[in-house]
């Protein structure tokens, strides 16, 4: 019976600790004066986004004293004290933000609010601090938690006194070894490589087993002597299409050796087969010439084959980017379409179908992002190509009656932020007889998908006031990433006629990037790091379909002629 006393009295001395502990714990986090408390909380976000950081950090201080579960305070505080150059103190109240689960507070100069981000920051703030041990430490928990802009790191200031020593090195993926041979050289490249896209990757075995990744990456590695630099870079770009997503990406100029270059042409596949639609100067002449086959592979046999390279969301990106492939004869040759990479012979013919046999010898390139369907190489151009190069647009038409957006890229302008640009729009429609929008994004690829809530916004409120009116969005294969989510989260929160072709993602899909270079041959790439529940979670659909099917023919396209806001202006008239 004693000893059954002596028990329960112990259980309930703990017990009375607990709830003691319990109730001190929220008393220390009793806010006096709430209104006050807000003020000052507003005025330091307000201070922290105009990078006022002195006076910043009496007024958060204050506030995270009072209550100390508020992650974005101690996060704005943290970058204050790093800034001021007090690191302990930053990496004090960083790793406080981490434990309340981070922050997604955006807009912050010299701050990016994933918790991966806050982790490099803190490897910053020890190294400048001259702890090295647990700068390394922060760093690899940081590259743990798919930290995206690893390349970027290895020069940065903060690591200056000891960026030559191996151990960071390594982290980058150099070998111990100096003056390494070719077939060395390579190996380290490829190993490093198959470890970053571990590293990355939200699901690196979603689309291609575990086993059949290990294999590719094996019998690269023992064909190294047996293959030149530009088909080791082909491989690569073989290994990340297994991976079956459309933000894995090799950029085929980067490389210090194996760099790959295209031919002098842009191809566009249109409903009616694949044309060249750009050239460079002295290959004018062949825009417009359909391409029937590469040197007796016809187009079709050639698209499907570019699709063991192009890591895809869907189908609808081989209508995108298969073109693109097919314009790097390294890859012509590495698919065994054409024998050499030193020319390519296209078959093409003219609008009145006579063919020719054209022979071209591929040039120096930079990559600057996928290509786009360009401008006609005429001095007039329709509305959906006049400005491809302006992120975000709009102009009235049919006397004012219809509102038309163009949202090409999810940036903000130098000169008038999207927030802004929306400010405007929603200022427009108010003042206008716009009974109709249309919000063309045909050509938006992505970009900063935080950025999207103004315009989100403007559409809802359209539809508030506008109940009779109608919501149109154009739609088609390079509507992508964040302009995709823009999309999904269309559909889900207004009622929209979706016009065009079927989109070039999917509505749940893995996305966003992170940065990798190797070391030795300096190719450099994306792989994908989240996955995107923009819809249910049984939403299963490779792409949102159109309600009115449209696809664009090489004969509208050189005549100027838009059919998918044709086609809206008479659904428009018919409804009146």
């Amino acid at each position: 019976m004693k000893n059954k006393s002596i028990i329960s009295s112990s259980i309930l001395l703990v017990i009375m600790l607990c709830v003691y502990s319990a109730f001190s714990q929220a008393a220390t986090h009793i806010v006096q004066d709430p209104l006050e408390y807000f003020n000052n909380r507003t005025k330091a976000i307000s201070l922290a986004r105009s990078g006022n950081w002195q006076q910043l950090i009496p007024i958060t201080e204050s506030l995270t004293r009072q209550y100390q579960k508020d992650g974005d305070l101690f996060y704005v505080l943290g970058l204050a004290y790093y800034e001021t150059e007090q690191y302990q103190k930053a990496i004090t109240a960083l790793t406080n933000t981490l434990g309340l689960g981070g922050t997604v507070l955006n807009n912050i100069p010299t701050g990016s609010a994933p918790s991966n981000d806050i982790m490099i920051k803190i490897a910053m703030a020890y190294a400048l601090g001259g702890d090295k041990s647990n700068a390394m430490t922060w760093l690899e928990k940081g590259f743990e938690a798919r930290y995206d802009e690893k390349p970027f790191l290895k020069d940065d200031p903060a690591f200056k006194t000891f960026n030559k020593d191996n151990a960071f090195l390594k982290l980058f993926g150099y070998c111990d070894e100096v003056d390494l041979t070719r077939e060395k050289a390579w190996r380290c490249d490829i190993d490093y490589l198959a470890k970053r896209v571990i590293e990355l990757h939200y699901s690196p075995y979603h689309h291609t087993s575990k086993a059949n990744f290990d294999q590719l990456i094996l019998e690269l590695k023992l064909n190294i002597d047996t293959i030149s630099d530009e088909q080791i870079v082909v491989e690569l770009m073989k290994i990340f299409g297994s991976l079956g997503n459309g933000h894995n990406l090799i950029i085929p100029t980067s490389p210090q050796k194996g760099a790959l270059k295209r031919l002098p042409v842009q191809f566009y596949q249109f409903n009616d087969g694949l044309f060249i639609v750009g050239a460079e100067i002295g290959f004018e002449k062949w825009i417009g010439y359909k391409v029937e086959n590469i040197e007796g592979t016809p187009i079709e046999k050639a698209l499907r084959k570019t699709q063991v390279v192009n890591s895809r969301d869907n189908d609808m990106q081989t209508l995108w980017l298969g073109p693109y492939y097919l314009s790097l004869p390294d890859v012509l040759e590495g698919l065994g379409i054409v024998k050499t990479a030193n020319e390519v012979t296209l078959s093409l013919s003219d609008s009145k179908g006579v063919s020719q046999e054209v022979t071209m010898n591929p040039i120096d390139w930079n990559f600057a992002g996928f290509p786009k369907l360009p401008q006609r190489m005429m001095d007039t151009q329709p509305l959906f190509l006049s400005k491809i190069n302006d992120p975000y647009w709009y102009t009235f038409l049919q006397d004012g009656t219809i509102i038309y957006i163009q949202f090409n890229t999810v940036t903000n302008k130098e000169n008038q932020s999207l927030e802004d640009f929306n400010i405007e729009l929603r200022g427009q429609i108010v003042q206008s007889k716009a009974h109709n929008l249309v919000l063309d994004l045909r050509h938006n690829h992505g970009g900063d998908g935080s950025l999207l809530p103004p315009i989100l916004k403007t559409l809802e409120s359209f539809e508030i006031m506008n109940p009779d009116g109608k919501v149109f969005v154009i739609i088609g294969r390079e509507t992508f990433s964040a302009g995709h989510n823009l999309l999904t989260e269309i559909t889900k929160n207004i009622n929209p006629i979706l016009v065009g072709e079927p989109s070039g993602s999917k509505p749940n899909h893995i996305g966003e990037s992170g940065w990798f270079r190797l070391p030795y041959s300096g190719v450099m790439g994306l792989v994908s790091t989240q996955f995107h529940q923009d819809s249910k979670p049984e939403d299963n659909r490779k792409w949102i379909a159109p309600h009115i099917p449209i696809s664009l023919s090489s004969t509208d396209y050189f005549n100027g002629n838009d059919r998918a806001l044709n086609t809206i202006m008479e659904v428009i008239k018919d409804s009146k």
